[in-house]
């Protein structure tokens, strides 16, 4: 299971910023579950995706700015 979450990460990083990534290759790097991405696309307040046809797809671009945008840097757990 480890390994299948690696080759997902290393997919990602090779990866073009343009390029297109499937919901699980976008949580293996986030370490968000997939559930979370289902539940954010219903929702909303998520990471924004193209969908075509049954598929959601993540712009790499657009991952890396979501992320950037929610990272919180704090010095311990209880300045959350």
């Amino acid at each position: 299971m480890a390994e299948n979450i690696i080759e997902l990460q290393k997919q990602f990083i090779a990866a073009d910023n343009e390029a297109m990534l499937s919901t699980q290759i976008v949580a293996a790097f986030t370490g968000l579950s997939v559930s979370w991405f289902n539940n954010k696309a219903y929702q909303g307040g998520g990471i924004r995706f193209t969908k075509r046809l049954t598929k959601r797809l993540y712009k790499k671009a657009d991952v890396l700015e979501w992320l950037k945008q929610h990272d919180k840097n704090v010095n311990s757990t209880s300045e959350y």
